[in-house]
């Protein structure tokens, strides 16, 4: 046996150097000359991705809207975790049964095709594999033999550049489907109504077929043709053994379609909404409920229906879930396509007058900042501030009212005056920081009346700015979109407060509440106000439980007023009907008391903390710590002189014969009104004459003319029609005043009678004197 030596080796290298070269170029040749054309002429990556329709979403990923992509074609791009397995068989059967095989060409294929061709003249047979095809479809061009090159040039760049499976996806989202639809994702759903995971055998196979030959295959153009491609489809899955005999036979059975589905089209307004915020050719995973969705829908249709005769046209609705702040439903009108009520604008999101509906938030700060308490008293008194003149609804006033009473009954008058109490602490700062984005002008633009409507909020925001109660006074941005986290939000209230303040606005049996249909209804636990605008134009309900926040709004997009608008009878009732479908079934535990919340006894009248001489009581909830405090003051016992039936004072009484009286002291706004409206009102006796004593209590209280007033005289008229009047709030321990003007008398007498001043150009000051010798003051201009 030889041994090779080194020497030999090498000689033998030598010897066969020249031929393992020129084989070697053989070999590496095509593939320079294919990196060469690869960098010459790069892949056109962005043909693999045309414009897509931008989707809205539901939770549940639910498709609510569609629409056309920008080149009018539907196209819903689809992931291979979205593409189904009866669909990837079907595919690759009837296509490309090697396409996991080869390089993105079929030689065997291309030379069959080929012979074919020449036998019949014309090209018959395409030979393409699935990769080139998905180059044609990314450069459409003629069918020529040279454009085949080119369609084999792009085929080896896609292999070179893409997996086998982003190949394949690339092809179920570019293969046309007949007519406008580009695109497995969209064939599913104008075909077969449903998402491409739930597609059957049966329907795999029309679609695996139907990109052979668009037209040729359409159902809904020719379900023969249809019908026959399943079958041969389904035929070729059988003989390979990729499906058994009962598939086989179920999947011929099923129906074909006959007709294209309409694209999905719910939510219309939140929809339109979203693409113009965020453009099109997105995908939005929307926090919409379809099952909620669709029930606000039709309840409001049904609700709408009657009202519509009577000259009420529209409403919307909101559903948002409190715990996660995700709108759950947005109903913007009753009918989008209802053009003469204008149904496409957005009644969610289009701002309008709140009227009371924001009245809940000045009670909330008034019990934050520990001005008042449930039970505590509210003037409801005809009142002024520089001019403006609040007045109740129905335009009648109460004297004194519990804020409880003032909330439930949804009184003008006491809401203004306890907002103006509240100064820099008011509703416009805190719905600035709880996120309304209507508020564009500074404070002093609005006023005292923002809290009566003076001013626009979205039912949107208004619905969120509830949830904020529900959630203890946390008040965080809504959340429309599933990806989008839930913000921390911030804590502008403290959690007992929005307990009294739930309780309070939880109180079933309420004036407002028509009684038309209160024994009607099984009406659930809410806490719910309503709201009517100025003229009647637009009519809110909004409530809440630990669940869910609804909001209502109810009227006219042209602004049109009608009397019947009345939040308590037009939107109420809807607002109940949703809350009474939404909490079926499900658990009706309400929302637990914190620890910052006691209960403790008031005054039955004055709503403060038992005072010596309080008679009876009742049960509050209140802030220890924070309400008010102050004992009772309004029942004083005071001693009456038998002899002259004169009050008497510690100083006066020793030596005299006397009965003891308990009487209430109201303040001197609420007693001139109470006397003037002819109301009980305990008249306190005035003091007994011959006793020393300094005078003390309450002085009168100009109403008007108010301090710092400039009036002007009018020329042509005459002076007796431009008079000044002369009024003052008095204790009802007052039997007279006196009015002097520059210290000149000008009146004396009860102080129930109408003084008028004549006016005189210049400056005057006015002054109240009482009975008992105590005074104010006003100065005024008259020019």
């Amino acid at each position: 046996m030889a041994f090779l030596t080194r020497n030999t080796l090498l000689t033998a290298w030598r010897r066969s150097r020249p031929r393992l070269v020129r084989w070697g170029l053989v070999a590496v040749a095509p593939g320079l000359l294919f990196l060469g054309l690869h960098l010459l002429f790069p892949l056109p990556v962005e043909k693999l991705h045309p414009p897509a329709s931008t989707l809205v979403l539901a939770r549940d990923g639910q498709v609510l809207r569609m629409f056309l992509a920008p080149d009018e074609m539907w196209r819903v791009y689809v992931t291979p975790e979205e593409i189904p397995e009866p669909l990837r068989q079907a595919v690759l059967a009837f296509e490309d049964r090697f396409f996991y095989r080869h390089f993105g060409v079929n030689p065997g294929a291309l030379v069959r095709a080929a012979v074919a061709n020449l036998r019949a003249g014309r090209i018959v047979q395409g030979g393409s594999t699935l990769t080139m095809q998905v180059a044609r479809l990314m450069e459409p061009k003629a069918r020529t033999y040279l454009n085949k090159l080119k369609e084999i040039f792009r085929a080896l760049q896609l292999e070179w550049t893409y997996s086998k499976e982003e190949i394949l996806t690339f092809y179920f989202n570019l293969a046309p489907y007949g007519g406008n639809l580009v695109g497995v994702g969209a064939a599913s759903y104008l075909y077969f109504n449903k998402r491409p995971t739930q597609l059957s055998l049966g329907e795999a196979a029309i679609l695996a077929a139907l990109p052979n030959s668009p037209n040729r295959y359409r159902p809904d153009l020719n379900p023969e043709g249809a019908r026959a491609a399943r079958e041969k489809v389904l035929a070729i899955l059988a003989r390979r053994g990729a499906i058994d005999a009962a598939q086989h036979q179920a999947a011929l059975s099923e129906p074909v379609p006959t007709r294209r589905f309409p694209p999905p089209f719910q939510a219309p307004h939140l929809s339109d909404w979203l693409v113009r915020q965020f453009g099109s050719g997105e995908r939005f995973p929307t926090t919409i409920d379809p099952s909620i969705q669709a029930l606000a829908e039709r309840l409001l249709r049904n609700h709408l229906r009657p009202l519509q005769a009577r000259g009420i046209g529209n409403g919307a609705v909101v559903v948002l879930e409190n715990r996660t702040q995700a709108v759950r439903a947005l109903v913007g009108s009753v009918d989008f396509f209802d053009r003469v009520r204008q149904g496409q604008v957005n009644g969610a999101t289009a701002p309008r007058s709140p009227g009371s509906a924001l009245k809940p938030f000045v009670y909330a700060l008034g019990l934050q900042h520990g001005l008042v308490s449930p039970q505590s008293l509210l003037e409801d008194v005809p009142v002024e501030y520089a001019g403006y003149r609040p007045v109740n609804y129905d335009e009648r006033y109460h004297g004194v009212v519990t804020v409880e009473q003032a909330l439930v009954q949804s009184l003008n008058v006491p809401a203004v005056n306890l907002y103006a109490r509240l100064g820099s602490n008011g509703v416009y700062q805190f719905l600035r920081r709880a996120g309304v984005s209507t508020l564009p002008k500074p404070k002093d633009y609005y006023g005292l009346s923002l809290i009566l409507g003076g001013c626009e909020v979205t039912l949107l925001e208004l619905t969120n700015l509830y949830a904020g109660l529900a959630n203890g006074g946390r008040f965080r941005p809504y959340r429309l979109l599933e990806t989008d986290p839930l913000p921390e939000g911030r804590a502008l209230l403290d959690p007992g407060v929005c307990f009294i303040l739930t309780e309070m606005l939880s109180q079933l049996r309420r004036p407002e509440l028509p009684a038309v249909w209160e024994a009607a209804v099984n009406l659930p636990k809410v806490a719910w106000k309503t709201g009517t605008s100025y003229g009647h134009r637009d009519a809110w309900s909004v409530g809440y439980t630990p669940r869910y926040t609804v909001g209502v709004w109810v009227g006219n997009f042209d602004g049109r007023g009608v009397p019947e608008l009345v939040g308590a009878e037009t939107a109420a009732p809807l607002l109940f009907a949703v809350f009474n479908a939404l909490l079926q079934n499900t658990d009706a535990a309400w929302f637990v008391q914190p620890p910052s919340v006691e209960m403790r006894q008031v005054c039955s009248v004055s709503g403060r903390p038992l005072g010596r001489s309080c008679t009876s009581a009742v049960d509050e909830l209140y802030l220890p710590g924070v309400s008010p405090n102050a004992p009772c003051n309004l029942h004083q016992l005071i001693a009456v002189d038998l002899e002259t039936g004169q009050r008497l004072c510690s100083r006066c009484r020793p030596g005299r014969r006397f009965e003891e009286r308990l009487v209430t002291t109201w303040p001197a706004e609420v007693a001139s009104w109470l006397a003037r409206n002819g109301r009980p009102l305990d008249r306190i006796p005035e003091h007994y004459e011959k006793c020393p004593r300094i005078t003390s209590g309450e002085a009168p209280l100009i109403k008007s003319p108010p301090d710092g007033a400039v009036y002007k005289i009018r020329p042509y008229v005459a002076l007796a029609y431009q008079k000044i009047r002369l009024d003052a709030f008095v204790s009802n321990q007052t039997r007279e005043i006196f009015w002097f003007v520059d210290g000149k008398l000008l009146y004396s007498g009860s102080p129930d009678r109408k003084v008028f001043l004549t006016p005189k150009r210049g400056r005057h000051t006015i002054l109240c004197l009482d009975d008992e010798g105590r005074s104010s003051s006003v100065t005024i201009v008259v020019q």
